[in-house]
C-alpha cells in the first residue's frame, strides 16, 4: 500500500472539521461495523483516560486513521482480537527495547522514520503529545505512551491487511 502523506491527512482532517455531529455519528457507526475488534479495544481503552479532552483526541485520532486509510484502501478485513493483542503484545515489547534507557527523541524519529506509514505515526505522536507550542498534552507520559503502541500497532495492522487486498 502506498503511504499516507500529510497531504492525505490535511484532507481528512479539513473533512472532519467540516462534519456535523449526526455525520460523524454515521462515520463511527460504519467504523464499528468494519473494524469492531479496532474500534472497541481503542474506544476500551481510552475510558481509562484520566481527561476528557484525551478521550476527545484518541477518537479523532482513530477517525484520521481509519478514514485515511478508506481513502486508499475501501474494504480493509476486519482486525480481529487476537491479532490485535498479539500485535500490540510484540509492538510493546519492541518499543520497551527502544526505549529501555527512557525516551530519546532521535530514537523515537528512527524509529517513525522506519515506519509503514512515517506521516500517520508522526500525526499520532504530535496530536498525543501536543507539539503545538501553546498546548500541553492531555495525556500522562504513561498514557501517551500507551496511546503511542496502541495506535502503531493499529496502522501496522491496517497497513498489512491493505497490502494484502492489493495483491
Amino acid at each position: 500500500m502506498q503511504p499516507i502523506t500529510d497531504q492525505t491527512i490535511d484532507l481528512i482532517n479539513d473533512r472532519i472539521q467540516h462534519m456535523d455531529e449526526s455525520q460523524i455519528g454515521r462515520i463511527w457507526d460504519s467504523f464499528a461495523r468494519e473494524q469492531p475488534a479496532l474500534v472497541g479495544y481503542v474506544l476500551g481503552e481510552s475510558r481509562e483516560l484520566a481527561e476528557p479532552d484525551a478521550r476527545e483526541d484518541v477518537a479523532y485520532v482513530l477517525t484520521v486513521i481509519l478514514l485515511s486509510f478508506r481513502e486508499f484502501r475501501p474494504g480493509i478485513p476486519a482486525i480481529s482480537e487476537q491479532e490485535f493483542e498479539k500485535s500490540f503484545n510484540e509492538e510493546f515489547d519492541e518499543m520497551e527495547n527502544v526505549f529501555q534507557d527512557g525516551f530519546d527523541e532521535s530514537d523515537a524519529m528512527a524509529v517513525i522514520e522506519s515506519f509503514c506509514q512515517p506521516d500517520l505515526l508522526q500525526f499520532t505522536a504530535a496530536t498525543i503529545y501536543s507539539e503545538d507550542e501553546e498546548e500541553t498534552s492531555n495525556f500522562s507520559e504513561e498514557e501517551a505512551g500507551l496511546f503511542i503502541v496502541i495506535f502503531k500497532t493499529a496502522i501496522a495492522l491496517l497497513h498489512r491487511k491493505a497490502d494484502k487486498i492489493l495483491g
